[in-house]
């Protein structure tokens, strides 16, 4: 702030009815003319930043609704919300998004009813234990695919992506943890999957991919003995993994891993060529690339060189194969 006057130059004082005042000519200075303009400090927003959105209800003439019309169609909404979240029983949309949920996953009639059968069981035993029957039915759609085995391999991701498209939001924590706690209601005969369980959904991934079919008839192949001689293979190798290198692992990527593997064994074979790279059986099957390299490197090519002479006729030139793709 300037301490001298704009006319005369002298000293400026301060008085309380004045203002700035100057000592030699008594003129009187505005504050704004000497202080320095200072930026307006920007605003902070403080505390959570998650706010409640809240809905106004206009009639059909979309006139806003009176307040206690308000507050009711508030409460209703939010019973409704409730109810298709899954807090609420109704059977009869719960089996009918069960329906959907199968078609998505491709999952067999039989893991349905016997899904539709654990529910009832449970709720026969313990009303609403989680608050939400679509948990329920989510823990109960993977234990009724787990007791069924290679026949109904699914990922907890695909099933919580299945049931989050028809509405029901939770995460694979929430359903790892639910099933856990589910067995203390309804015994679990099958808690965890095998890898081996993964090796059919891995195959028929491959299947559907046109090229792959192409490119093993200009082969010489029948794609059918291709792709059971592919499984076979597979679960060859899958057998020989010790637990230790098991733990910790995900089984449908270690499965991934075993299919590309036997693969390049197959191949390997006098007549046949390789049928895909890494980078395209990655993008097709769902797994990265890096982590294919890295099974292939730790866990598989240990096997190869201990049973060299024991899963395929020509397990030298496939080994030699493996290193160069």
């Amino acid at each position: 702030m300037s301490s001298k006057c704009t006319e005369c130059s002298g000293v400026l004082i301060f008085d309380d009815r004045s203002g700035l005042v100057c000592t030699s000519c008594g003129l009187i200075h505005e504050t704004e003319e000497l202080m320095p303009s200072c930026p307006s400090p920007s605003k902070q927003r403080l505390g959570s930043t998650i706010a409640k959105k809240f809905y106004v209800f206009k009639d059909a003439e979309e006139r806003s609704l009176p307040e206690h019309l308000q507050l009711k169609f508030d409460r209703l909404k939010e019973l409704q919300d409730s109810f298709y979240r899954g807090s609420y029983l109704d059977l009869f949309r719960l089996y009918k998004d069960l329906e959907y949920i199968g078609d998505f996953l491709i999952l067999s009639d039989e893991v349905l009813d016997r899904c539709k059968a654990i529910f009832e069981d449970f709720i026969s035993k313990v009303r609403n234990p989680y608050n939400n029957y679509a948990l329920l039915l989510a823990v109960c759609l993977l234990i009724a695919s787990r007791e069924l085995g290679e026949k109904s391999a699914v990922k907890i991701s695909e099933l919580v992506e299945a049931f989050k498209m028809r509405g029901y939001s939770f995460s694979k924590k929430v359903l790892v943890r639910t099933l856990s706690y589910a067995s203390n209601i309804v015994p679990i005969t099958k808690k965890f999957r095998s890898c081996e369980e993964y090796v059919p959904k891995v195959v028929s991934k491959l299947r559907t991919a046109p090229y792959i079919s192409v490119r093993i008839r200009v082969a010489g192949m029948d794609p059918d003995d291709y792709f059971n001689m592919l499984t076979k293979i597979s679960k060859d190798l899958l057998s020989s993994i010790s637990p230790i290198h098991r733990s910790g692992k995900n089984p449908f990527l270690l499965a991934a891993s075993a299919v590309y593997v036997a693969s390049t064994i197959l191949s390997g074979q006098p007549g046949q060529c390789t049928l895909f790279t890494k980078v395209q059986y990655s993008k097709d099957v769902g797994i990265a690339e890096y982590t294919l390299r890295c099974h292939i490197r730790t866990i598989f090519e240990p096997i190869i060189a201990e049973r060299r002479l024991t899963i395929a006729p020509s397990f030298n030139e496939a080994t030699i194969l493996l290193h160069r793709s």
